[in-house]
């Protein structure tokens, strides 16, 4: 039976609200001896949808390691015209929600180059994250470089994860990039994708991981390819759109 026909139940077991716009669910398997997934992957919510005869499919990537096996966290970003959204911010805690997956190929690739670089926006750190908390134990020493592209200071969230990982991962350096910022911020300002100038992956052997809005997706590949002439395949992205 093909992932998508497999349905799995999992309890909202916490809802955290790292901001406004940002939702973090715990969801712990309720029907299943377990849920098996690699780093990287997505599953499919099923979002109740009122007089419709079938759910509404949302992607989400998982955010936990791929040691867990009875459940994992999903970060949701708020839509303001979004069903998924309107049905999670309406949650309370103990709802079981349907999902079905794993779904995605987009994983850390083995063995690893001597660099990995992550660029991401919106939820999209966690895809990276999961990558991360699932690698720190066999590839502690590599040097890995986060791009965590928000709006403004308020905007910022998981900060108290990244510097968990620090403790676990010496060469882990992560940066907060505000397109938005006041003028107090003394952080980097504009995008992500700018942030590729300020890294040594031309003479580096670099991995590079993109998650998030796609014009980011875009402008990151064409500067890596077409202006750097890097290899493709050591670019992987998935579209947070």
């Amino acid at each position: 039976m093909s992932n998508a026909r497999v349905p799995y139940e999992f309890k909202v077991a916490q809802i955290i609200d790292h901001t406004p716009e940002i939702r973090e669910l715990y969801l712990q398997l309720v029907n299943k001896p377990e849920f098996t997934f690699r780093a990287g992957q997505f599953v499919m919510l099923h979002v109740p949808v009122k007089d419709a005869p079938k759910p509404a499919l949302r992607a989400y990537s998982i955010a936990s390691t791929d040691e867990q096996k009875d459940g994992f966290k999903l970060i949701f970003k708020f839509v303001e015209t979004g069903i998924a959204s309107r049905f999670v911010w309406d949650l309370k805690g103990e709802e079981i929600l349907n999902m079905t997956g794993p779904f995605g190929k987009v994983f850390f690739q083995e063995p690893p180059t001597e660099q990995i670089l992550f660029l991401n926006t919106g939820s999209g750190v966690s895809q990276h994250f999961s990558f991360l908390e699932s690698k720190m134990k066999t590839h502690s020493q590599i040097k890995y470089k986060l791009y965590f592209g928000v709006r403004k200071e308020a905007d910022i969230y998981y900060e108290s994860e990244m510097k968990r990982l620090q403790k676990h991962l010496p060469n882990f350096k992560y940066h907060y990039v505000l397109s938005r910022a006041s003028d107090a911020w003394a952080g980097k300002r504009g995008y992500v994708q700018h942030c590729l100038k300020d890294t040594d992956y031309k003479n580096t052997p670099t991995t590079f991981y993109l998650c998030g809005n796609g014009a980011m997706i875009k402008d990151v590949k064409h500067q890596l390819i077409a202006v750097d002439g890097i290899d493709k395949s050591r670019i992987w992205a998935e579209a947070f759109d």
